[in-house]
């Protein structure tokens, strides 16, 4: 008894899943030899539902917090040690890559550049430029759309520039905002930018001449389609050069590995479901942490507080897949 207290006097029980938990019953058995029928007296349930838990893995989650319990008072470990207030919520991540892009974003703000950020879809580029104009003034966020006309994004340039557009061609409604800006303080940010181009890359090049007269500062976001246009310009046959050596560039790379295991920490989750999660957020190719977000609230939602074991991010994971 004393070898196993020496070995488990580290244990935490309370972030084992339903399978750890059964096999710390069946190395009690088998290497203390206390039967299943002790731990239910100690326990206080039957004998059957102790044995359930060892051999098949299925206990209701007041059996298995009682099991922890017992556990915690046989190993003599103080359970009050181990008992945190974990999140039950999801949160905002500031990971170090989102803190440089803030970092990044003020200083195309400040210095009044055209600026790029570019990663793939799920890496956080949405998250990052929303909290951003959420928390500065003088931000303009527009997401561009499928089929959006070079006509629509003056008319949003000029809103917000308070600049009452006359009608007349692209080229004049363009020299009419260049005359009519007042030099108000304004960054535009416009996010899912690779939907700019349509038949050709006009868009783009409008936004380079109107930064060009105003050095109005210009924020395109986009994944790496919208670094192929901004680089080859889209079919290869039009030239975006003017453009791209102006611009400064950010790429997201995805979060690492232990930022997520230091985010998971803050929730009551075991081992499993953590590897489980960590493997989606750091997967940056195929939706990263916009995968990790959506499968941990789903998590969240189903255990209210409780332990998210790796059966229950298999059903959010399968969840998820269906819509």
């Amino acid at each position: 008894m004393e070898v196993a207290k020496a070995t488990n006097q580290y244990a935490n029980f309370n972030k084992m899943g339903i399978e750890q938990i059964g096999e710390e019953l069946k190395k009690l058995r088998e290497n203390e030899g206390i039967t299943f029928e002790e731990i239910s007296k100690q326990v206080n349930v039957s004998r059957t539902y102790i044995s359930q838990l060892a051999n098949q893995h299925k206990a209701s989650v007041e059996v298995l917090n009682e099991v922890r319990k017992f556990l915690y008072r046989y190993y003599e470990i103080p359970e009050e040690q181990d008992i945190r207030e974990y999140k039950k919520d999801i949160e905002l991540f500031p990971t170090n890559e989102f803190k440089k892009a803030l970092g990044f974003i003020e200083d195309i703000k400040v210095r009044k550049k055209l600026g790029c950020i570019i990663g793939y879809p799920g890496s956080g580029k949405t998250t990052i430029v929303k909290q951003y104009s959420k928390n500065v003034e003088g931000i303009v966020y527009v997401e561009a759309f499928q089929g959006m006309r070079e006509k629509d994004l003056l008319e949003i340039i000029a809103e917000n520039l308070g600049i009452a557009l006359k009608r007349g061609s692209a080229y004049k409604l363009v020299k009419q905002i260049i005359d009519e800006y007042d030099g108000r303080e304004i960054l535009f940010i416009i996010d899912e930018s690779e939907y700019l181009k349509k038949w050709d890359v006009s868009k783009f090049d409008t936004l380079r001449k109107i930064w060009d007269n105003t050095k109005i500062p210009i924020l395109l976001v986009g994944t790496e389609v919208l670094e192929d246009y901004l680089t080859h310009g889209g079919n290869g046959k039009e030239n975006l050069s003017q453009l791209y050596r102006r611009i400064y560039k950010m790429r997201l790379e995805g979060i690492k590995e232990k930022e997520v295991r230091e985010i998971l920490s803050q929730y009551n989750i075991d081992k499993e479901a953590e590897n489980m999660l960590v493997a989606l957020a750091i997967d940056y190719k195929h939706g990263g942490m916009g995968n990790f977000t959506e499968v941990l609230e789903l998590c969240l939602q189903e255990t209210n507080g409780d332990l998210i074991d790796g059966n229950i991010v298999r059903n959010a994971k399968n969840y998820k897949m269906l819509y």
